[in-house]
């Protein structure tokens, strides 16, 4: 009988790949530069889509998440202001207290107390700062774009399957961060993109198995296979893959990601390479 096996790709897009000279065009006469490539990450998508190319008859359904933002966004170096009033540069680290003492402030006026409200709720979950970064996967931009080679091999995997990649975009909200897949950091009721993504949790508890794969390991990644774990019930987990091959860390977190990584094997979470996993999804067609 054929194994309802879903694939997860979360977040493997342009910005986020440290893509050679043959993938970065040239857009309006500058050469596109990622904006927050991630070592490893463009040999992750080659093999990721590799392995839709060779076992994709095995795969029922695939999701492909896209990290979404507006230009100006709380996690964008755009949105804030040092403590002399000139617009960040760099990416930093961003805690309530920088806030109360003006070292870092919000760019738009009239927006502080929001702000604030939003770091009190980060603080009651046990999350004491925000990490702002350059601005990336705007909408619209090269960067937002799904790499190539995942985009190609989806698409002929659309023409030989005859359904639909479901191509879900996440943090669309300026407000609030988006790491994990699933949720937003903080979840409002009145803004629905913030709120658990109850139809993938539906589609993970009725599944044999569950492959997840992207960027990157130590943030979006690691958030959603967190969600997916806290929100299905124990039995679940064992059908719970991590394609460690398939997702790389941003430089620094490596060993954050390997205990990460630990901790979810202990709790019966299968991990496994591209290489291992694609028999079964041979044998499955």
């Amino acid at each position: 009988m054929k194994k309802n096996i879903q694939l997860v790709i979360i977040d493997a897009q342009n910005d986020f790949c440290d893509l050679p000279e043959g993938y970065r065009p040239t857009i309006q006469g500058v050469k596109y530069t990622p904006s927050l490539p991630v070592t490893g990450a463009h040999q992750d998508c080659l093999r990721i889509a590799r392995l839709i190319n060779e076992g994709g008859a095995g795969i029922t359904a695939i999701e492909a998440f896209m990290d979404t933002h507006q230009h100006l966004d709380m996690g964008h170096v755009s949105f804030w202001m040092d403590a002399d009033g000139n617009a960040l540069t760099e990416a930093a680290r961003i805690t309530l207290n920088d806030v109360i003492e003006k070292k870092y402030r919000p760019r738009m006026a009239g927006v502080t107390e929001k702000v604030m409200a939003y770091f009190a709720q980060l603080e009651a979950a046990g999350i004491e700062s925000i990490s702002v970064w350059p601005v990336h996967c705007q909408i619209g931009s090269f960067g937002h774009n799904i790499h190539a080679d995942i985009l190609a091999a989806c698409s002929a995997w659309e023409s030989r399957q005859l359904k639909p990649v479901d191509y879900i975009r996440k943090g669309e909200d300026p407000w609030s961060e988006h790491y994990s897949a699933l949720q937003a950091e903080v979840a409002d009721p009145e803004k629905p993109s913030t709120l658990l993504r109850r139809a993938s949790i539906d589609k993970y508890q009725s599944a044999d198995l569950v492959l997840f794969t992207g960027e990157a390991s130590s943030h979006c990644v690691s958030k959603t296979i967190w969600d997916a774990v806290n929100n299905l019930g124990i039995e679940c987990r064992k059908k719970l893959v991590v394609l460690t091959d398939c997702m790389s860390a941003i430089p620094g977190y490596e060993a954050k990601t390997q205990d990460t990584f630990n901790n979810l094997a202990a709790m019966g979470l299968r991990l496994a390479t591209s290489a291992e996993i694609l028999p079964e999804l041979m044998a499955n067609k």
